[in-house]
């Protein structure tokens, strides 16, 4: 068991949230591994999250030079478990940035109907903390159950800013539009199961998670053609499968292949005509591998790839990069008996895109993402 017990130490380095990078508006999606540790324990992790994401004029409009329009923002996670008896673990999991979007165009100039020109601007400011309540079931010595509930929240104030007629008249801006989101929340179910072989840490896990459909009332924040009413907005399905096993002496190989849906999961806003479409997600694949090595009794290093292919081809404009390649590197030292901590970096490098709606131009983007968290056993 001292085996087991050092390569999932190893395997902690993985669950740092250095994985901004998904289908959609997810930024940090649940890992259930917590779930999975000895006795109670507790995991708090910070992550700053900076883009370079340059973009070019677009098709029909003029963009300022030298855009940069991805914007920096942080994240904090949490778990907490605890035992119940033998076979019962419960847990919670929390991000405060789950979901979301952060988008800033500037000032962009457009043609009007009348000939004359007029100043926008593309602006999308959407944080959705994520909730979790998660329960697992140890059936035999190697086979467990887990499932729980989800609730994902639009943060009260979330707005979205873009020309009134982007969408439905082809290019053509008469004004600018600006929707204000208020606070909402919906519920989803998780479930998954795990086969497990402690001795050599081995560990192959699958979940699913539910969509979740929101309605959220929306006013108005400036300009004729947005109408108060409801926005809409929807969390996509996912399916996960996490695996982890001893591959040498402490060392520990980990992955994952997660499957999200998108594609019928859009952004709506209220307008005067009815409803406008503001996103273009799609569906997607994402897989990451990593190796883990514990390299003294409180040091161990571990590094990661991450893959997601997405082709670029009429990006939404609220997600606008190609395929996902990144690497990352962690650490973990433990500070105390029961106390450890670690800490990372992940940097990622995404394909050219085209957005579907400017026609905007993004080549050479980047994602820096510095993460650190600190888990203790009690």
């Amino acid at each position: 068991m001292r085996h087991s017990r050092i390569l999932s130490s190893v395997a902690l380095i993985a669950t740092l949230p250095l994985s901004a990078q998904a289908e959609g508006l997810e930024r940090f999606n649940i890992n259930p591994s917590f779930l999975f540790n000895e006795g109670s324990t507790a995991n708090i992790s910070f992550a700053s999250v900076s883009p370079s994401l340059e973009a070019t004029e677009g098709v029909l409009f003029d963009l300022e030079t030298g855009l940069d329009v991805g914007t920096s923002f942080s994240a904090v996670t949490g778990s907490v478990k605890t035992s119940v008896g033998e076979n019962i673990d419960l847990g919670i999991w929390y991000s405060n940035s789950g979901n979301g979007v952060a988008i800033d165009y500037g000032t962009i100039a457009g043609a009007t109907s009348l000939g004359s020109n007029v100043d926008f601007t593309i602006e999308a400011d959407l944080k959705m903390p994520t909730l979790a309540a998660l329960g697992r079931y140890k059936v035999t010595d190697n086979i467990s159950v887990f499932g729980g509930i989800k609730r994902v929240t639009v943060n009260d104030g979330a707005n979205l800013k873009l020309g009134s007629n982007l969408v439905s008249a082809g290019g053509v801006i008469d004004e600018q539009s600006h929707w204000i989101l208020s606070e909402t929340s919906e519920m989803g179910m998780i479930y998954g199961a795990a086969y497990e072989m402690p001795d050599i840490a081995l560990r192959v896990s699958l979940m699913i998670e539910d969509d979740i459909d929101l309605t959220i009332a929306t006013t108005v924040g400036a300009g004729v053609a947005p109408a108060a009413g409801n926005s809409t907005a929807s969390i996509g399905d996912a399916m996960t499968l996490d695996f982890q096993s001893g591959i040498a002496e402490d060392t520990l190989l980990f992955g994952s292949i997660r499957n999200s849906k998108w594609k019928d999961n859009q952004v709506s806003v209220p307008t005067a005509a009815g409803s406008a479409q503001v996103s273009d997600f799609d569906d997607g694949t994402s897989y990451s591998l990593g190796v883990g090595r514990k390299i003294s009794d409180d040091l161990s290093l571990s590094i990661s790839a991450f893959y997601d292919g997405g082709d670029g081809n009429d990006a939404s404009e609220l997600s606008p990069t190609g395929s996902n390649r990144s690497i990352s590197f962690g650490g973990k030292y433990a500070i105390a008996e029961n106390a450890d901590l670690s800490g990372g970096i992940n940097y990622s490098m995404r394909g050219d895109a085209t957005t579907s709606n400017l026609g905007a131009t993004l080549n050479d983007s980047t994602v820096m993402t510095i993460g650190a968290s600190v888990a203790f056993k009690f």
